[in-house]
């Protein structure tokens, strides 16, 4: 009760919030998070589930992190939020399409971990992560290496080392990883480049090859700017935007192109400087080594050039219809952004049917189960967050084969939407019967062999019977 007391006291924000703790990882919420933010300059959050398999078999490892880096007094809170039942608008927020996500928030700036789930790694990505990465170039040769060795450079030309505005530039290095950020106290330099003292530059090898930040230095307003700039307005898709886009879930539109369609590149070239603020743009021609990659994590079976999508986040995509032109595909992007019009459904491609259990995917739904005259029992699976029953429904599929009125199918929706569809606990399962497929019924036993025989009996007429068939099995 004692620890309880301490841990509320220390949760108490100077805005007056009060932060629950679950041993030592804070617990957020999308009601709490903004507080948490202003009060904490370093957020280390994970974005979890409760139903998620991967997040329960994860959470020790985390729970025994954040003790470690409380007894080490490092500089920044370890917490959490359950993004998967109901702490929608930070998982909006921060593009979380998965469990567990694990997002270091800088002021509230995203800067996604990507390696394995444990103690050492999350220590070791931290700990770099909040590294002063601030390069002084004070010798004009210095300051000529720095910008010819970087693709893209951010100098900042200041009077001194002391200069307090320095904290700003040295977060905002901090949120970019990749971009190199340096500093002069040089007047000669000053003058070479043509700036005036506290001016931020940032040089760049594509495009204009220099870009001056003029607005007032505050982190928000350095981070838009670099947003914006730090990228090529339109470019051919390559490993280093590929991992911008994907891993970091940046929306982008994507055009799939060939040599019979370059008209549509140049439509492309024209639009990518009037949206390229929030959404980069990216051409993948027809003979680029990532066409297969990128078409499969937009999930299309068979791409087409020319065409067009926009990628939002890995479950929201878009595909463009019609005729490739400014005013059609700017009016596309305002649609899907205001949701007036509708996501492209994700669907693998139709699998071979190798087994006892129909294997059903986002194409074939409607087909293979909303449209079958005979029961349909679906195992609703989502195997990146979850356990799915596979050798036991197998076994149930193989001894009620012989049944001609029902039928044992599975589909993945982790990589299958089905807007229809709503399951709160993974696996899930359905009973579809004939006709009345609008109004499936619903499994809501504990999972067993036994118990989904027992369903399936009470909701269908079986041709022949469990027994039957394990009667049958012991005559031969």
């Amino acid at each position: 009760m004692l620890k309880f007391l301490i841990l509320c006291l220390l949760g108490l924000s100077a805005f007056g919030y009060t932060f629950p703790y679950d041993g030592d990882v804070l617990v957020l919420n999308d009601n709490t998070i903004n507080a948490a933010i202003k009060q904490f300059d370093y957020l280390l959050v994970e974005f979890y589930a409760s139903w998620c398999g991967h997040c329960k078999q994860f959470a020790p490892e985390y729970s025994q992190f954040a003790t470690q880096v409380k007894e080490a007094g490092q500089s920044f809170i370890v917490a959490k939020l359950n993004g998967g039942d109901q702490e929608k608008q930070a998982m909006n927020r921060y593009k979380v399409s998965s469990f567990p996500t694990i997002i270091l928030l800088i002021k509230g700036h995203a800067v996604p971990y990507n390696g394995d789930r444990s103690a050492s790694g999350l220590m070791n990505f931290v700990t770099q992560a909040l590294e002063d990465k601030l390069v002084r170039v004070d010798e004009i040769d210095d300051v000529y290496k720095f910008l010819s060795d970087n693709n893209l450079s951010l100098l900042y030309f200041v009077k001194d080392s002391q200069q307090p505005e320095l904290q700003i530039y040295s977060m905002a290095a901090k949120i970019f990883p990749h971009l190199k950020f340096g500093y002069t106290t040089s007047a000669y330099a000053r003058k070479l480049y043509d700036v005036d003292e506290g001016q931020i530059v940032l040089f760049r090898t594509f495009e204009e090859r220099r870009k001056e930040f003029t607005d007032q230095l505050t982190l928000e307003k350095l981070t838009n700017f670099l947003y914006e700039n730090s990228t090529p307005s339109f470019e051919e898709l390559d490993n280093k935007s590929y991992a911008s886009i994907f891993n970091k879930n940046t929306p982008a539109l994507i055009l799939f192109w060939s040599q019979q369609s370059q008209e549509t590149k140049d439509v492309l070239k024209l639009i990518a400087p009037n949206i390229k603020k929030r959404i980069t743009v990216v051409s993948v021609y027809s003979d680029n080594y990532m066409v297969n990659q990128v078409t499969s994590h937009l999930f299309i079976n068979t791409p087409t050039f020319p065409s067009l999508y926009y990628y939002k986040t890995t479950n929201e995509v878009y595909k463009f219809e019609g005729q490739i032109t400014i005013e059609n595909v700017m009016r596309f992007v305002h649609e899907a952004n205001n949701g007036r019009i509708k996501r492209k459904q994700k669907s693998q491609p139709i699998p071979n049917q190798t087994s006892n259990v129909l294997k059903v995917v986002g194409d074939t739904f409607d087909q293979l189960v909303l449209n079958s005259k005979k029961n349909t029992l679906v195992q609703f699976c989502q195997t990146s967050n979850s356990k799915c029953y596979e050798p036991e429904f197998e076994d149930l599929a193989e001894e009620l084969k012989k049944n001609d009125n029902l039928v044992l199918a599975q589909i993945d929706l982790s990589y299958n939407d089905l807007d229809s569809v709503n399951i709160e606990n993974y696996p899930g399962f359905k009973l579809y019967i004939p006709k009345v497929t609008s109004n499936p019924i619903n499994f809501e036993q504990e999972f067993s062999k036994e118990n989904l025989y027992a369903f399936i009996k009470q909701n269908v007429q079986l041709t022949q019977t469990h027994t039957e068939q394990n009667k049958s099995k012991s005559d031969l």
